[in-house]
């Protein structure tokens, strides 16, 4: 395979062009590295990818961060750590690259916890112009100065001498997703009428210093640039961008990575996030990576929402980049360089396309996380082993939670058997694979069942788990995962006719009229609409709260609520249902009674804690737990994390 052919990034050789890309982790403590971010990027060298590229090298701790807890490479304090993480890497043949950042604009995000200015410890973020980043939730930066603009030159130079004493191989400079050396190349963020702006000359003499003066403190050490493949109406265009890679080349740049975005919240109807969610197709940027290669005759990495391995391999063969970059793929599965060059291709635990871990890190602030991969950001407290003792487990129901503890129950060396009323595994992540853009969902069901099936789990579909039937299993531990009940919420006319439950609509169990309203603006309340939308129905959602999508990721849920708008779906907010009547709904809005016609009204109003069959079971049998969304209504990375906690604790 091309993609395990040995390839030379300036004077660099890989031994494969699978690449680590760049990302914000949260891994790090005041700057420093910690043990934890050594643990994770120790586990994807040795998964087998040739070169691993760390993200948020920031050059000025704390105004150029990129994240709360980013890594500083912007004094010599913190060179040892860097040091214990390069060696962590190359004992495995793995090159290493620092990627150097500097937030400018996009540092200034006001914290939805705290509202301060969390990533930049208060200081208010500078930028090449004062304008704020085009998403809700930032501040108006300060324009840099021209005796400042020389100074981070100066930084970054520096910077990137410390990573080279520290033992990096190369140096990457990240002048992707509007950061402040994409603010400087772009005509959308950088208004300055001096010399570091107006036309593209003036906007590439940043970026320009800064290469130049990384290359006098690196040698002929390999410098990898990323770009933006495009931007939106008003940025640059396809034309300049291959101008700004050629110039790239002309100065030294030894590779190129292409990317895009500017932020989760642009639209997506305009323009591809940065990290691709799921209703994007895989490879959204395949065409932008082949405009840049045409342009320049050195390597191009390609990244965003590559996942398949015979589809990565295609895009080396038909010559439309030289690396792949990937991301989530490795956070979801360190293992994959290795699994696909032993031709273990469906043993590669799917990433999904969630946008979970992105939306822990820059929405919640908190430390990397994967909703397939519990011990994502936590390789260090989880060390597996085989169980001291073989017991006999039984787990009732066979959702994501059910499934995940039974794989990993097995592979500890259990006895396992799976109880499943219906007539397939997967629980509700079956339905959540109908709506619009959601069947990447259906390869975690499909992975997962075909582990069961490789681990020779035993599996009873169709089956209620009656006390004669759990008794003549005899099992020593059982595991209740047997899903949430329906929230029904207590308002007059709810058990009307006309009322139907949001997974009975998916499931095809129940017709709707024309006119619909759905109480309940989360998740499942607008797939299921943008589900009915899509054939033709009238739908108006009604959500108490002042915002729709409940704990979904920004990234995901913006491309949703456009889609709804294209289909003229009405979505109500601070709009609570008071009564429902034959022909629609009696609703509270502003203050003020409000009558919606409606032919159906769906609920889609969550789960509840569903403990009835557990409850009956502790009485009669000793080791019983509840795992998922019967213990704790939540979603597929909950369940999953609920089975392997319990799984391992066995």
């Amino acid at each position: 395979m091309k993609l395990f052919e040995p390839i030379y990034i300036g004077k660099m050789e890989l031994k494969n062009r699978l690449v680590m890309a760049p990302m914000t982790l949260n891994l790090c403590k005041d700057g420093f590295v910690t043990e934890r971010m050594i643990k994770f990027f120790e586990e994807r060298a040795r998964g087998g990818v040739g070169l691993i590229i760390i993200g948020d090298g920031i050059v000025d701790f704390p105004i150029g961060n990129n994240s709360k807890e980013a890594l500083a490479v912007d004094n010599d304090k913190y060179i040892p750590g860097l040091e214990k993480l390069v060696k962590a890497v190359k004992a495995h043949d793995v090159k290493i690259v620092m990627q150097l950042s500097h937030g400018g604009r996009r540092a200034g995000r006001v914290s939805k916890t705290t509202g301060r200015l969390e990533v930049t410890r208060g200081l208010i973020p500078v930028a090449p112009s004062s304008i704020a980043h085009p998403v809700p939730g930032y501040v108006v930066p300060r324009e840099l100065t021209l005796d400042e603009i020389e100074e981070l030159v100066e930084k970054f130079g520096e910077a990137a001498r410390r990573a080279i004493e520290a033992g990096f191989d190369g140096i990457g400079l990240h002048c992707a997703h509007m950061y402040l050396c994409g603010q400087f190349l772009s005509p959308w963020a950088n208004k300055r009428m001096d010399e570091y702006g107006g036309d593209l000359n003036g906007r590439l003499k940043f970026v320009i210093e800064v290469i130049r003066r990384i290359r006098e403190n690196i040698g002929n050490k390999p410098i990898v640039c990323r770009i933006n493949g495009e931007e939106p109406e008003g940025g640059n265009t396809l034309e300049d961008i291959q101008i700004i890679a050629r110039r790239l080349e002309e100065i030294g740049v030894d590779a190129i990575g292409v990317s895009v975005g500017f932020g989760a919240a642009i639209k997506a109807r305009e323009f591809i996030p940065s990290v691709a969610p799921m209703r994007f197709p895989q490879g959204c940027i395949i065409h932008l990576a082949e405009n840049v290669k045409k342009a320049v005759s050195i390597p191009i990495i390609i990244a965003n929402k590559i996942r398949d391995v015979d589809f990565a391999e295609k895009i080396l063969r038909d010559g439309k980049a030289d690396l792949i970059a990937l991301g989530r793929p490795l956070i979801a599965d360190p293992d994959y360089p290795k699994k696909a060059s032993e031709g273990r291709i469906n043993d590669i635990v799917p990433c999904t396309s969630c946008c979970k871990c992105i939306q822990y890190v820059l929405e919640k602030e908190t430390s990397i996380c994967c909703e397939v991969n519990p011990i994502a950001g936590r390789e260090g407290e989880y060390v597996f082993s085989l169980a001291s003792k073989r017991r006999k487990v039984l787990i009732i129901g066979g959702g994501p939670a059910g499934m995940e503890a039974a794989i990993v129950l097995a592979k500890r060396g259990h006895e396992v058997y799976i109880i499943e009323k219906e007539k397939e595994l997967g629980g509700r992540m079956l339905l959540a694979t109908i709506p619009p853009g959601k069947s990447d969902i259906q390869r975690l069901i499909d992975y997962m069942k075909d582990q069961i099936r490789k681990l020779n789990i035993n599996v009873e579909l169709g089956l209620e788990a009656r006390p004669e039937i759990i008794e003549k299993i005899n099992p020593e531990v059982i595991i209740v995962a047997v899903g949430g009940k329906p929230y029904i919420p207590d308002i007059p006319g709810i058990n009307s006719e006309n009322v139907v439950l949001a997974e009975n609509v998916l499931k095809g169990d129940v017709k709707t009229g024309w006119k619909v309203v759905i109480i309940g603006g989360g998740q499942v309340g607008l797939e299921v609409a943008e589900y009915l939308a899509e054939t033709g129905k009238n739908v108006t959602v009604i959500e108490m709260l002042e915002d729709v999508g409940g704990d979904m990721p920004n990234i995901s849920k913006l491309p949703l609520i456009q889609s709804l708008e294209d289909h003229g779906v009405t979505i109500l907010t601070k709009t609570i249902p008071i009564q429902i009547t034959k022909d629609g709904v009696i609703v509270s809005r502003r203050r003020k009674s409000q009558f919606i016609k409606a032919d159906t009204i769906v609920l889609a109003t969550g789960f509840r804690v569903n403990s009835d069959l557990i409850d009956k079971l502790k009485g009669r049998f000793r080791e019983v737990y509840a795992i998922g969304d019967c213990r704790e209504p939540g979603n597929i990375l909950s369940a999953i994390n609920d089975g392997f906690e319990i799984a391992f604790k066995i």
